[in-house]
């Protein structure tokens, strides 16, 4: 009983510190909703803040259901245990109240001194002493028994109060969750259709930011094989304990990278991931995807940006579309800091993990929107797998 109980405050917890989590990422989007719509005209940055609000509110919704089912779980436990718990007390009602009948008839406690001393010898006399306090001790013991039972009853009574109370919380609080749902998605639909009518000006756009990602990539991608073929060449020229000590020093380096992941802090403090990593779907043209190579970070205001590892700045340049960029080395693994306005490191630079590297640059609406990536040597990763969870 003591071990379920266990489980189920444990799994209450977690879905407890799921829900804040959530409910901090909604608190984070409406912020940004806010600061975004001060720009009269719809954009597809509103389109996509709307569907990370949408996701996450379905998955508040989502924990509530499970924590409503988890408490209805609890209360049903907590009524068995309760019956259980009942049936043992009258079981030991009954045995107390045999023995008071029993003291009773003997009469033990008006005649105690009297039957001691009608023992015929000292043996006796000592057999029937032990007898009573051992009599006396069990009566105790019965009557503590349950006395502590009708605690335990009193205690699950008022577990179960605490439970529907907050049960009756949740529902409230899922009931104002789908009602925020059903409003963001019908703020989506009339983005949605005042964007439907600009499709060439969001085809030429799209083109647009196309061009520009394939710049950031090239650019990357360019410095990534440059800091392979140099390691590379220094490999196979390798003659003194320079090169064997930078070689040994880059696969420690990329060994512990490894060994923090999903451990790694975010590049910023605060935002929330606005565009996710791989091939998705265009927010309005249909039949068109977008293949993002890391994450986007959105945020309400400007965001300075730090490093999520120690290692080497290899890569300082500006390019079109995303501002300022900077790479960072940390072994075989790389992470690619973009769109910032300003930066205060340079190529050649010794970082540590948490360093100031600069600042996200901020947009007419007072939003701002790290591109953050992840690569071991040429393969992208997926950043979110990496950054801690937050």
């Amino acid at each position: 009983m003591v071990l379920s109980f266990g489980l189920q405050a444990q799994s209450k917890e977690q879905l407890e510190k799921e829900r804040l989590k959530i409910i901090k990422d909604i608190e984070a989007t409406n912020k940004f909703l806010q600061t975004a719509k001060k720009d009269k005209e719809s954009t597809l940055k509103e389109v996509k803040t709307l569907e990370v609000q949408v996701d996450n509110r379905k998955k508040l919704i989502t924990n509530i259901k499970t924590e409503i089912t988890s408490s209805d779980q609890v209360i049903i436990d907590n009524n068995l245990k309760i019956d259980s718990l009942l049936r043992l007390r009258d079981k030991l009602k009954t045995q107390y109240a045999d023995l008071l009948r029993y003291n009773y008839r003997q009469e033990l406690s008006n005649n105690k001194w009297t039957y001691l001393l009608s023992a015929q010898n000292i043996n006796t006399f000592l057999l029937r002493w032990r007898y009573l306090n051992q009599f006396t001790a069990f009566q105790i013991q019965k009557g503590k028994e349950i006395a502590d039972l009708n605690d335990l009853i009193r205690a699950k009574n008022t577990d179960i109060e605490k439970v529907k109370q907050s049960k009756a919380q949740l529902l409230a609080l899922e009931e104002t969750t789908f009602k925020q749902l059903e409003s963001d998605k019908k703020n989506k639909d009339v983005v949605l259709k005042t964007l439907s009518s600009k499709e060439t000006e969001l085809k030429k756009q799209l083109k647009a930011k196309q061009a520009e990602r394939e710049k950031l990539n090239s650019a990357i991608e360019r410095i990534i094989m440059e800091q392979m073929r140099a390691a590379k060449s220094e490999t196979t020229a390798s003659t003194g304990n320079k090169e064997e000590k930078f070689d040994t020093e880059s696969a420690k380096l990329a060994a512990d990278f490894t060994k923090n992941k999903g451990k790694l802090p975010w590049p910023v403090s605060s935002g929330f991931v606005s565009g996710k990593f791989g091939t998705q779907a265009h927010a309005t043209l249909r039949g068109v995807t977008i293949e993002n190579n890391g994450i986007d970070i959105s945020s309400n205001s400007q965001q300075t940006v730090s490093a999520v590892f120690g290692g080497e700045v290899v890569g300082a340049s500006k390019i079109p579309g995303y501002k300022n960029m900077i790479i960072i080395r940390h072994g075989t693994y790389y992470s690619v800091y973009s769109n910032m306005e300003s930066v205060n490191v340079g190529r050649g630079d010794k970082i540590n993990v948490g360093q100031k590297i600069g600042v996200t640059g901020l947009e007419d609406d007072g939003t701002s929107e790290l591109h953050f990536e992840l690569w071991k040597d040429k393969a992208k990763q997926n950043p979110e797998s990496w950054l801690k969870r937050r």
